[in-house]
């Protein structure tokens, strides 16, 4: 079984007031995600999350469904730019909506 990352995909949460450090945390433990931050705007939290395919992804998404979330967005990559100086026209990320989550 290969461990080559295929899916790269970028989590946006809307939280809880008060609980944004204890759901970072949680957050970094969760296998699949590589970068978390704490951000200002419409959302407060960003995680970057790298997988071997769509099934595993799912697995993190679920376990990310079970924290103190009012919203979610999730942004799944399908093609990656070169890590050069240049062009980015061929970076796109989807979106892929969002979903709200009651507690």
């Amino acid at each position: 079984m290969s461990n080559k990352k295929e899916v790269e995909a970028y989590i946006l949460l809307v939280v809880q007031h008060g609980v944004e450090h204890q759901v970072l945390e949680n957050l970094m433990k969760f296998e699949g995600v590589t970068e978390g931050s704490l951000v200002y705007g419409e959302f407060d939290i960003h995680c970057k999350i790298d997988v071997e395919n769509m099934k595993k992804l799912r697995e993190v998404h679920d376990k990310i469904r079970k924290l103190k979330i009012l919203r979610s967005e999730t942004l799944i990559a399908y093609e990656r730019a070169p890590r050069k100086k240049g062009s980015l026209k061929n970076h796109h990320v989807r979106k892929l909506g969002h979903k709200r989550v009651r507690h």
